[in-house]
């Protein structure tokens, strides 16, 4: 017999109760049945669980470490309830939009589009670094629209329900440098060349965008020296402005006269896909092709933010500007 939620909640009842009858009672059994389903449950583990004291049932050195056990198991369970059940009343018209992703402004400027429309009732911003966990939030109704970047890497499965709309198939990632750093000077960097320098990004192999990194250096014969890893913007800004590292930059990235300036790399050989995931049915879904319109206007209204996106925009940016 392997023990179920139900075996730890008798345990549960019996702990909390100190006595056979008393828990039986709280189960909704008979004490006998409840006797029988204990010594069930001890022969499966190994050993008593519990011994008769003078002031009822206590637990024995096994019983008590089961129990904590058990208990951790109960209230995950108890949490996992709790937020199916939120999951279920959302979604309302009255409910706040639940916008995803990984994207930069985008989610600044399109949430405060979308709390202007009469349709919407508010937002809420939630980021995660993994763009399957985004994806997957949609599917599950825990957001409502996800804006995505997605490394051109295989594996990318799209799960039932969830729809997209492609912004752009191929958005190239800048690099970060300091104002005065060596190579700060090029108009244009090339790949070996960044690859001398100091590198900061998320830890090699933690993300999907990590082993696109390794492949990308691998595909042009380089080899990035990384001596520091974060997920944290704060913590890459710092040390990029203070000369320590060099790294990834979204397109949309502003150059920090005075502190940090963003330059493309010859050929792109870094980039990324912007999709934005919805599910059907939803307000979203009636307004899809109007929220991506204006995340294309918000592109256009972009210009100037770094002398490296005008140029992309102007030579490429406009014309992959696709719906899919």
């Amino acid at each position: 017999m392997e023990l179920e939620i139900r075996h730890l909640r008798a345990l549960a009842a019996i702990d909390d109760t100190g006595s056979l009858t008393q828990a039986a009672r709280r189960l909704g059994m008979s004490q006998p049945a409840l006797s029988g389903l204990l010594q069930r449950i001890e022969r499966t583990v190994g050993g008593r669980l519990f011994f008769r004291a003078e002031y009822g049932c206590l637990p024995t050195p096994l019983g008590a470490e089961v129990l904590t056990e058990a208990r951790v198991v109960l209230s995950g369970m108890s949490a996992i309830a709790e937020r199916v059940g939120e999951w279920s009343r959302r979604g309302l018209p009255s409910d706040p939009l639940r916008v995803g992703g990984y994207c930069g402004f985008l989610h600044v400027v399109v949430c405060r589009w979308l709390r202007e429309q009469s349709w919407c009732s508010g937002v809420s911003v939630q980021e995660d670094i993994d763009e399957r966990i985004s994806v997957d939030k949609v599917a599950i109704g825990a957001l409502d629209l996800a804006l995505v970047y997605r490394p051109p890497l295989a594996g990318i499965t799209v799960p039932p329900g969830v729809s997209s709309v492609l912004v752009h198939p191929a958005e190239p990632v800048f690099v970060a440098l300091a104002h005065d750093h060596p190579l700060a000077g090029q108009a244009r960097l090339k790949l070996a060349d960044v690859a001398e320098h100091p590198w900061i990004d998320d830890a090699p192999g933690t993300t999907r965008w990590s082993t696109f990194v390794t492949q990308v250096a691998h595909e042009n014969g380089v080899v990035f020296d990384q001596p520091h890893s974060t997920q944290c913007l704060a913590t890459m800004l710092e040390l990029v402005s203070a000369g320590l590292a060099v790294g990834p930059a979204l397109a949309t990235s502003r150059d920090h006269p005075g502190s940090i300036v963003i330059r493309p790399i010859e050929d792109m050989p870094m980039h990324q896909e912007l999709r934005l995931f919805y599910r059907q049915g939803t307000s979203v879904a009636a307004h899809i092709e109007e929220i991506n319109e204006q995340v294309l206007a918000f592109y256009r209204r972009r210009q100037g933010c770094s002398t490296a996106y005008d140029s992309w925009w102007r030579d490429r940016g406009a014309d992959l500007a696709l719906t899919g």
